[in-house]
């Protein structure tokens, strides 16, 4: 690609995807560099200042997301929790397992609305449930079909035995 093809594909980013480009400016070809150098300076961003800045910001993102996506609470049965496990890779040489989730706020352990897809990693253990969540995706409606559908099932199941149990125990 030349330089000019360059100059117009940067000319067409944002000033946070430049940024994200001059973090990585190791992995450009000297041509890209030299187009992206040009942009920066033609939009009067400083280059070292703003990386900084920008490497903080996402330093700061990546902790929030990873102590806690959307707050996970739940205090009697009400308020945020994750369901589902797509997407798995385990592994074995580290026994670290990789999956997809999905929070959602729930009513009485019932999951009603979808607040955020994430990518989410732990150490597999017996009893381990300390879970690194490494980024938000865009939500994952099969998923998101899928837990309505279990917990749908799951409900009728549990009115059904409520309706069947009196005619078991007090039979005549």
């Amino acid at each position: 690609m030349e330089i000019q093809d360059l100059a117009r594909e940067y000319e067409s980013k944002t000033d946070e995807e430049l940024l994200r480009l001059a973090l990585d400016s190791e992995q450009l070809t000297s041509e890209a560099n030299t187009a992206l150098t040009g942009e920066l300076a033609k939009r009067r961003i400083n280059r070292t200042d703003r990386l900084i800045a920008f490497r903080e910001q996402e330093a700061q993102r990546q902790t929030e997301l990873a102590s806690d996506p959307g707050r996970l609470f739940s205090v009697y049965s009400i308020g945020r929790s994750r369901f589902g496990k797509a997407r798995y890779v385990y592994n074995s040489e580290t026994g670290m397992e990789r999956f997809t989730t999905t929070v959602f706020v729930v009513l009485f352990y019932f999951p009603l609305i979808p607040t955020g897809t994430y990518l989410a990693e732990r150490k597999r253990g017996f009893v381990s449930n300390q879970i690194t969540f490494l980024e938000k995706l865009p939500l994952d409606w099969e998923q998101i079909l899928k837990v309505w559908v279990v917990a749908a099932g799951s409900l009728l199941v549990l009115i059904w035995i409520f309706k069947l149990l009196p005619r078991l125990l007090y039979r005549p």
